[in-house]
């Protein structure tokens, strides 16, 4: 009798989850429909009103997106490196920090980070991204009031890792996010006016840490670096809230602020880039993914940079003061690195786009990067050294909208595409915690064992990137030889299903 009632409670749990995959199904065969609807529609129009269309609709899209993601990126910026600033108060006597729990407290933020990676860019699928990304983006900022409340290394620690779990759904899902709405040879300066605003965040950190170190430690008895926790997380709670509304989706459902064509346009433009497949997840693509050597060899790319990221971004008000400079005079120093690297961003982006190369400028600004760690080690003169630190930051910022959108232009699917994005910056973040950790208090004022670390990892994102686009240029050349040049990098009209960017008309961009 228990065996019985038993198998009918499988049975009818089993038929549950038939019913709710027939429901799922039911689901993304409507929004195939409704998206091959569009296509139709799309394809009335003309060429010469579909391209007066796209430009409207391409200024319609970097006005309403663009700006407010790189605000958003901003704010995450400023609440994942705040820490270094408020380490020039009284944060670590305050909390009782002794031995490397600081360190420990930096290094635990990048474990957030790196676990929920691809779930975050998953979730992009399955909910609204303007849901997704305002409701973490509203719990990062509880967690960065939050560490202004600890008054001990396991509070601070508790805080970062939350901090850096919830992070991901701004961080890596956004460039994901913009990769739905442009074409491959816009991404890379729309990436980098995302990626930019961190540089420009950087700016601003310094001036805001001077600010809040200089005229608020102890007015209403709370420390400065407490102060300076709260005043940077209210905005980011703030404009999580407004991200509900201001944020649009996919654009088969992008609402009032897009006319028709307009609408149907940005369908079409999404078909043309690849992004043909009907369900939310693809197994097949998740698989693939895993077994990509053009994933890995951008995760070894994206690695190498992260130590040099992680470190700088914690550590140079730090090395500045170690330069013989008073701790709220190294706060405005840091302010130069950034401003420079923010404007070089912009133009390497820029020209990767218009030429359509990544691997050619990620190797010229990792060579950038590199000269600048060997004026930190080869000199004891200080504006040598602070060339140095200027020229680190141009060489390591650029690297991130480079990568990231090399990666999204050479994967076809969302599941793919979501997953290799995941993937390369998941893995690269787990080096962000060797970053946080080469530079110790020991090795001041010199810190040769940081600059060397950080010298051979950027060495090492240059010959993966060498390596990289030599491979892609091969199959290129392999795919023209046997199957003629495309006339077109219009993927619309090909059935990838199964094969993706193996389809033998799609080009890998270098």
């Amino acid at each position: 009798m228990e065996k019985t009632e038993i198998n009918t409670e499988v049975v009818v749990n089993e038929k549950e989850e038939v019913i709710v995959d027939q429901k799922e199904v039911i689901v993304d065969q409507k929004e195939v429909t409704a998206d091959q609807a569009d296509i139709e529609e799309a394809g009335s129009i003309d060429e010469a009103e579909f391209k007066i269309i796209e430009k409207r609709l391409v200024r319609k899209i970097d006005l309403r997106i663009i700006p407010w993601v790189s605000v958003l990126y901003l704010l995450l910026s400023l609440d994942r490196n705040n820490i270094g600033n408020a380490r020039l108060g009284t944060l670590e006597a305050d909390l009782g920090l002794v031995g490397n729990q600081y360190y420990t407290a930096l290094t635990i933020f990048f474990a957030g980070y790196v676990i929920f990676h691809i779930p975050s860019n998953l979730m992009i699928k399955r909910i609204k991204p303007s849901q997704w990304i305002s409701g973490t983006m509203v719990l990062w900022g509880i967690c960065s009031i939050c560490q202004a409340a600890t008054h001990n290394a396991a509070g601070l620690t508790a805080c970062r890792f939350w901090l850096g779990a919830f992070e991901t759904g701004v961080g890596p899902s956004t460039p994901l996010f913009l990769s739905f709405w442009y074409q491959r040879e816009e991404l890379a300066t729309r990436v980098a006016i995302y990626f930019g605003s961190s540089t420009v965040a950087g700016a601003f950190a310094g001036a805001i840490a001077y600010g809040v170190l200089g005229n608020l430690s102890g007015v209403h008895g709370i420390a400065g670096w407490r102060w300076l926790f709260i005043v940077e997380a209210v905005p980011t709670i703030a404009l999580g809230l407004l991200s509900f509304i201001v944020l649009p989706n996919m654009p088969s459902n992008a609402g009032s602020w897009l006319t028709d064509k307009e609408r149907q346009v940005a369908i079409q433009r999404t078909k043309q880039s690849g992004n043909t497949d009907a369900k939310r997840f693809d197994k097949k693509q998740f698989l693939a993914a895993l077994i990509d050597y053009k994933i890995w060899l951008a995760v070894t790319i994206y690695s190498g940079l992260n130590v040099a990221l992680a470190s700088f971004a914690i550590f140079i008000p730090t090395i500045i003061r170690d330069l013989g400079f008073s701790s709220l005079n190294a706060q405005l120093l840091s302010i130069p690195p950034y401003v420079v690297a923010a404007c070089l961003v912009f133009i390497i982006s820029w020209n990767s786009d218009r030429t359509l190369q990544r691997g050619y400028h990620i190797i010229a600004v990792c060579c950038l990067g590199i000269v600048g760690y060997i004026f930190l080690l080869a000199s004891n003169n200080v504006g040598l050294r602070y060339t140095g630190a200027i020229l680190i930051a141009c060489g390591v910022y650029p690297i991130i909208p480079l990568t990231l959108s090399w990666v999204s232009n050479n994967q076809l699917g969302h599941t793919k595409r979501a997953m290799a994005v995941g993937m390369t910056s998941m893995i690269a973040q787990c080096f962000s915690m060797v970053g946080t950790q080469v530079y110790k208090t020991q090795d001041a004022p010199r810190y040769i064992r940081g600059h060397v670390t950080c010298v051979v990892f950027l060495g090492l994102a240059a010959a993966s990137a060498t390596l990289l686009r030599f491979l892609l240029n091969r199959e290129n050349k392999r795919r023209d030889r046997e199957y003629g040049v495309p006339e077109s990098t219009d993927m619309s009209k090909y059935d990838i299903q199964d094969i993706y960017d193996k389809h033998p008309q799609f080009r890998y961009t270098l």
